[in-house]
């Protein structure tokens, strides 16, 4: 008893202690926990079984802390709900939440008879973090966006780094996950988690887009670009084909929009990514030659996939041609159209031997609807559930073309604001990346799993676009 008594005492010491260091200092201490909150670098996955205090996860440790600090900021809630714009997208996920934990979670599964809503709960718990990043993120970008900005910076450096070292040396400093390609002597290689540091490479490239012709005063710059081109290298080397579409289309997206806002040339802009190209390749070219030509024949069935929906082996890409088990999920879509197939626990026992409680039919069809997330947003919502997620895309392009109307009109005069430019640039890039490549993730950027990488994007796009129009209006008066 006495020993229970002792424990209590000192946990309730460091618990008190840990509350008033993280009071002192809310907003270091909160951007340091969402980066930590996604793992970054895969330690807690890669070594530690995703397990990182008995049985919880990261997320549920750093959610802790992340609500702390929204404690200790003192936040006044009239000022943040004043925000009509924000207030609007809160509303519709607040909806749309009815429907994912009643419907989706609890009554659609209960008529398939795979009704287990513990285990529900426990697998989605993510969603609701979700909820709570997104108004921390919201909260802490109005007040100040340098120690997102460094944090996420050196966390990337540091993550970046162990990654080439470990490459180089095999002194094994951070994990790396290791995949045989079928039928070809490649091996991916690839971190477990990037974290929140995969946005280094688009603000590298803004940065030293932007600077060629504007004189952009941004610290760390030079550590900015050493991680943009590491995290590019990084993704190549994954020999991932969607991974090569995002990066060329990303790179696109990046000069268009800098184009437009700065009303600069087009050509001009094509022709600043020579340095930085052949960055990339010298590395690859000095630490793995042969992925010179992995990424060359990569590339090579990722236009064939995309022309002919055959790779160069003659192998079809059932995700391209909705073909395959592909097939087996549009007969689920279609027998369940109004309120899709509900939730369920997909297990493996193998590799590639993927379970359901429902039969080994029905989880291919979960399993190949989740590979392309808009056949699952009928698959596993239907069609009820589709239209009350439209809402949240709407909102998100909504706040696409006002903020970047409004920074048209602004973009000069805060050139002595950098992180204000390059998180509004990285805002609208991301956006747009969502309604164009990436459009057939259509759907998937609010499930549990996701929602709080979304949450990070909107939270702070919101953000910077009250700040900026907030300032132009008291500029008016």
């Amino acid at each position: 008893m006495l020993s229970l008594v002792i424990l209590s005492s000192v946990g309730i010491i460091i618990i008190s202690t840990f509350i008033l260091i993280i009071g002192n200092k809310p907003d270091f201490w909160f951007w340091l926990f969402l980066n930590l909150y996604f793992d970054p670098g895969g330690y807690v996955e890669g070594y530690l079984g995703g397990k990182l205090l008995g049985p919880l996860i990261a997320a549920d440790v750093f959610i802790v802390g992340i609500i702390i600090c929204l404690i200790s900021a003192k936040v006044n809630w009239r000022i943040i709900f004043g925000d009509k714009f924000l207030s609007n997208f809160l509303l519709a996920l607040f909806i749309f939440s009815i429907y994912y934990f009643i419907v989706y979670g609890g009554i659609v599964p209960y008529f398939h008879n795979d009704f287990n809503y513990s285990t529900f709960l426990i697998k989605n718990r993510l969603f609701v973090y979700g909820l709570i990043i997104l108004i921390a993120v919201y909260v802490f970008s109005l007040r100040n966006l340098r120690y997102f900005y460094s944090i996420t910076l050196s966390i990337g450096f540091i993550c970046l780094s162990f990654y080439l070292i470990t490459l180089l040396t095999g002194f094994d400093l951070i994990f790396v996950w290791e995949l045989k390609r079928e039928g070809t002597a490649m091996i991916r290689k690839m971190l477990l988690s990037y974290g929140l540091f995969r946005l280094t490479f688009p603000l590298a490239l803004t940065v030293y887009l932007i600077s060629k012709k504007n004189k952009l005063d941004i610290k760390y710059k030079h550590w900015l670009y050493f991680s943009g081109i590491l995290m590019l290298f990084t993704e190549l080397i994954t020999l991932t084909r969607r991974t090569q579409i995002d990066i060329i289309g990303l790179t696109i997206i990046i000069l268009l929009l800098i184009s437009y806002l700065f009303r600069s040339s087009k050509l001009k802009g094509f022709l600043k990514l020579v340095i930085p190209v052949l960055a990339v390749s010298v590395i690859l070219f000095f630490t793995l030659p042969d992925y010179t030509k992995y990424i060359k024949q990569t590339a090579k069935d990722t236009f064939s996939i995309l022309t002919t929906g055959e790779n160069s082996l003659g192998q079809r890409e059932e995700r391209v041609t909705g073909t395959g088990d592909l097939e087996i999920t549009k007969e689920y879509i279609m027998n369940n159209l109004l309120f899709g197939t509900g939730y369920t626990h997909l297990f493996w026992l193998s590799a590639g031997n993927v379970m359901s409680p429902r039969g080994k039919t029905y989880a291919i069809a979960c399993d190949a609807a989740k590979e392309v997330p808009i056949y699952y947003l009928l698959f596993g919502f239907g069609v009820v559930g589709a239209i009350l997620i439209f809402p949240l895309y709407f909102i998100m392009a909504t706040l696409f073309l006002k903020l970047i109307k409004l920074l048209r009109i602004i973009m000069i005069s805060y050139l002595d604001d950098p992180l204000t430019i390059i998180f509004s640039i990285y805002i609208l890039l991301t956006i747009a990346v969502n309604f164009t490549i990436n459009l057939y993730q259509f759907g998937s950027h609010f499930i549990a799993t996701t929602l709080g990488e979304t949450a990070v994007i909107l939270g702070l796009g919101f953000a910077i676009y009250r700040k900026l129009n907030m300032n132009v209006q008291i500029k008016l008066q």
